[in-house]
Formats: C-alpha cells, sequence, structure tokens
C-alpha cells in the first residue's frame, strides 16, 4: 500500500493545480450551461412540437 501512495502523491501535487484551474472555469460555465440547457430543449423535437406542427 505504501509504494502505491508513494506513487499517487506527486500526482496528486501535480493534478491539484489543475483542478485549482479548472473550478473557477467550471463555476463560470455553470451558469452559461444552465442557461443553455433549457434553450437546447426548446430547439429539440420533443413529441409535443411535432404533434403541434403536424395539425
Amino acid at each position: 500500500l505504501l509504494p502505491l501512495a508513494s506513487c499517487l502523491l506527486p500526482l496528486a501535487s501535480c493534478l491539484l493545480p489543475l483542478a485549482s484551474c479548472l473550478l473557477p472555469l467550471a463555476f463560470c460555465l455553470l451558469p452559461l450551461a444552465s442557461c443553455l440547457l433549457p434553450l437546447a430543449y426548446s430547439l429539440l423535437p420533443t413529441p409535443y412540437s411535432t404533434r403541434f406542427h403536424i395539425r
């Protein structure tokens, strides 16, 4: 178990700055995604919208 930990620790210390860089980006993209998702759902052909188009 110890060699595995000594192998994973440098990897974690390498991924941590990357995560601290990606987290603000994720928090910035989250409101954008919550804004774009309803738009995407409204653009998708749902059974209700196709039913209205047929009539």
